[in-house]
């Protein structure tokens, strides 16, 4: 019997293409470059309904699959859409995609890590080819440099996380971190990705500097600045930040994040537990070693030392309260978080806010949901109790009140 998925990739192999006509064309062109607009709007719904209509009217039109693909990964059914991109390929077609957009994609959507690494390799090559040999604009390069740093920091990460226990691992990414340097140095996402390198392999000194050359850059940086880096990056920086016991350069870039996006889940979970750990080391005149959070390394291990089960105070040096208290460039709360009790009383509202939206948006990574489960019942038995929410003047507390 064939499988409903083999009947649907049959169906699409064996197309009878009509020959179109120059109106056909016509329409085709501008149903295309209507598509193109809605995928930018993130409008996917109405663009696969465009999309249908363009290989309706022109089955062997690839551009249009290609976008019919990426418009169902991204808001359809995925299986669909992986099968559209693979239709782009032999035996379907006479010569694979001389573009680097199909593979990034079927590596994002790969079912196997070794197979997301064939996609990304052969995009990463392709983009690195273009860089070299055609003639770009200077827009035009930056987009492929950052093209470039995607591919290869997303196989760091494979390498780093699915494969750690495979003996190529540190090899690999020693290697695939020196090619993302040459194609763009000062990139934030390749520099993070070289210190969780370096962490791993317990040169710790040398990831610290990195972190902290990239916190130096940005402290002075306001929420909304559009020199700042992503949000993701910035929640890795911050996860890094705390790695090194950096509580208050942590709290710092966690705030922008807060401030950007209240609804994200992983910054409150951030805030919380950066907070949680400043109000521990404020408790004790002795070196402070935060307990492991299941988010806390994303490091490769060297040799099959596994991250998730390692102790982040195991890799790292310990330190004073003279290393905790890195104040420059905070932006005004660190007489705010100067004792354990305003620490912990902050920790606990921050928490409780990101239990609320973790639960709200139904929030796939069930380690954050554990964890901070487990920081709320620690703080509750320590009988702290949430900061009550400060406002921006006397006239929003009144109005709250009076409702």
């Amino acid at each position: 019997m064939v499988s409903a998925k083999r009947r649907k990739e049959k169906s699409v192999s064996k197309v009878v293409n009509p020959t179109p006509g120059p109106s056909t064309i016509q329409d085709v062109s501008t149903l295309i470059e209507k598509a193109h607009s809605l995928l930018a709007q993130s409008n996917f719904e109405v663009a696969i309904k465009i999309l249908k209509k363009v290989i309706q009217l022109q089955p062997d039109n690839l551009e249009g699959r290609e976008l019919l693909g990426v418009a169902e990964l991204e808001g359809g059914d995925e299986d669909v859409g992986r099968e559209h991109l693979l239709s782009l390929f032999p035996p379907h077609t006479p010569n694979p995609p001389q573009t680097h957009s199909p593979y990034l994609y079927l590596a994002q959507s790969a079912e196997n890590p070794h197979e997301a690494l064939g996609y990304y390799s052969t995009a990463a090559a392709m983009i690195e080819n273009d860089l070299k040999e055609s003639q770009l604009s200077k827009e035009e390069e930056v987009e492929k440099r950052g093209m470039a740093v995607t591919a290869l920091v997303a196989m760091i990460e494979i390498w780093m996380s699915d494969l750690c226990f495979e003996d190529a691992a540190e090899t690999n990414c020693d290697a695939l971190i020196s090619r993302a340097i040459s194609i763009s140095p000062n990139d934030p996402e390749v520099r993070l990705s070289l210190a969780s390198i370096r962490m791993s392999q317990q040169r710790t000194e040398e990831a610290e500097t990195v972190v902290m050359g990239l916190y130096d850059e940005i402290k002075e940086k306001q929420p909304f600045d559009e020199s700042l880096p992503a949000l993701p990056v910035r929640l890795n920086l911050t996860r890094q930040l705390l790695e090194h016991h950096l509580h208050l350069p942590a709290l710092d870039i966690v705030q922008t994040i807060r401030e950007e996006d209240s609804l994200n889940v992983e910054g409150a979970y951030l805030e919380g537990w950066a907070l949680y750990l400043r109000g521990e080391a404020l408790s004790s005149s002795r070196p402070q070693q935060p307990e492991t959070s299941p988010h806390s390394l994303n490091a490769i291990p060297s040799h099959g030392i596994d991250p998730r089960s390692s102790n982040i105070a195991g890799n790292v040096p310990k330190v004073g309260m003279e290393d905790i208290d890195v104040e420059d460039g905070l932006k005004g709360n660190e007489e705010v978080w100067s004792t354990p009790e305003e620490c912990f009383s902050e920790a606990m509202r921050s928490l409780m806010e990101c239990a609320k939206l973790y639960e709200e948006q139904e929030y796939l990574d069930e380690g954050i949901g554990a964890h901070v489960a487990e920081l709320l019942e620690g703080l509750d038995k320590k009988g702290v109790k949430p900061a009550e929410e400060e406002w921006e003047d006397e006239d929003d507390a009144e109005d709250v009140e009076m409702v």
